[in-house]
């Protein structure tokens, strides 16, 4: 290669002194490599055409900042292109400029991003308990005249009774009012107090449960009948009709479930949620009440702890009912129970997002009736309902949960610092409410 490169000077040479060259050893030099020869641009510049234009340097070559790459034959180490900015003619003599060493910089490391806590999931009924909550009535109505109509509804499921309520009261348009059947299907298990009516139509196993009703001549057990048809009449002085009902697979579920037949589309109110009190949480803290005493003639046996110190492990309370829009006609109307409650903590700045998150009260299905209900209710939770049956009675409700959860909550599961606590609750109607209170943690 370096004698093609002298030769081509040559020839160059002599043409522009204006002599003709022929050389033997050129021509066999050309024809050794026909097609092979790969001649660098700077060459040609620079031989023939001078430096580039606009140059400052006449001796400097403009080229791409990337180097082309060398071609993969067997003498392309012989053919490669010199680096542009290496590159200084011959003929000049001067030494290439020294090259500065690029100082080595060390690669930044990027900040680690901020832990962010998770955005709060939905809260739905459907989110709670789908199966439960959703499960489909077979075709019905109302228990009393007219079927089709919304009645009050005096007594919910889930709530405080001896213990627990296993159903929904509504109220009767008069005492001894007839009551009819609220879908088709075959009266079974009748006792004094109540009797089945197991539907013809929808899931297999499902049935309704009428209580405090007087059963017509001819209607027993066995007996099928039909939607709308006259069950009997109520007990003289109960004033209302209970209504169970049982879902395979759920057990005593919500009669008053978006899918169930006493619905109430009117019954959009918001849940009301309490203020948020806490209490050392030791065995003082969960006790079995005395759910037909009002709290003001007893005493709370737990020690209350300041929302601003909390430390250990905190009984958090917050009362939680839902009063209906659609108030009873002949008594005062009573608070009724909530369908679903979650608590959380969250950021001081941010309550939609949380560190942790608890569901406390799931009520597609029924409480349990033994020792573990003292760790949903709380103290201050009762019924009385004695103005339903007398003159003098005395009536009140209240509903006050463990929203720390069934053994507290435990404050050393986040760092010292300032939250909000947030209460969160549904009506069976799935009307959604919640309540944020500051606290903080000192451990």
């Amino acid at each position: 290669m370096t004698r093609i490169i002298a030769l081509t000077i040559l020839c160059t040479a002599s043409l522009a002194a204006g002599v003709v060259v022929a050389s033997p050893s050129l021509a066999s030099a050309f024809r050794s490599h026909p097609l092979r020869v790969h001649h660098p641009r700077w060459l040609w510049q620079y031989s023939v055409s001078g430096p580039a234009p606009g140059s400052a340097n006449p001796e400097a070559e403009t080229y791409p900042s990337t180097t082309r790459p060398a071609k993969h034959h067997h003498h392309a180490a012989a053919q490669a292109a010199p680096t542009p900015a290496a590159t200084t003619p011959a003929a000049t003599g001067d030494p290439a400029p020294p090259t500065e060493p690029t100082p080595t910089e060390p690669t930044p490391t990027k900040p680690a991003k901020p832990h962010r806590p998770p955005e709060l999931p939905r809260f739905t009924l459907r989110s709670v308990d789908a199966p439960c909550f959703t499960a489909p009535s077979a075709p019905g109505g109302w228990p009393f005249a007219p079927t089709t109509a919304v009645h009050p509804i005096r007594g919910s499921f889930d709530e405080p009774r001896s213990p627990v309520h296993i159903g929904v009261d509504v109220e009767a348009p008069k005492d001894r009012a007839p009551v009819y059947a609220m879908q088709s299907g075959t009266v079974r298990h009748v006792t004094a107090d109540h009797f089945d009516v197991h539907a013809t139509h929808g899931r297999a196993g499902t049935y309704l449960q009428y209580w405090h009703v007087n059963l017509a001549s001819g209607i027993k057990a066995g007996t099928v009948v039909r939607r709308r048809q006259k069950l009997g009449t109520l007990k003289a002085g109960m004033k209302h009709v209970h209504i169970s009902e049982y879902v395979p697979g759920c057990g005593l579920v919500d009669p008053a479930r978006p899918s169930g037949l006493l619905a109430d589309p009117y019954n959009t109110e918001w849940p009301a949620v309490g203020p948020l009190s806490a209490y050392a949480a030791g065995s003082r803290a969960f006790v079995p009440l005395s759910l037909s005493q009002a709290p003001a003639d007893l005493t709370d046996p737990a020690h209350p702890v300041d929302l601003d110190a909390l430390s250990g492990t905190v009984d958090l309370r917050a009362s939680v009912t839902d009063t209906p829009k659609v108030r009873m006609q002949h008594d005062p109307q009573l608070p009724l129970a909530p369908a679903a409650i979650r608590a959380y903590l969250t950021p001081a700045a941010n309550t939609r997002r949380h560190l942790t998150m608890r569901l406390v009260f799931d009520g597609s299905k029924l409480l349990p009736t033994g020792a573990g209900l003292w760790r949903y209710w709380a103290f201050g939770t009762y019924r009385q309902n004695g103005c339903y049956f007398t003159a003098d009675g005395s009536c009140g409700m209240q509903m006050v949960w463990h929203v720390g959860g069934p053994h507290g909550f435990d404050t050393r599961s986040v760092p010292n610092g300032s939250y909000r606590y947030c209460v969160e609750a549904l009506t069976i109607a799935g009307v959604d409410a919640r309540r944020c209170t500051p606290v903080t943690i000192k451990n």
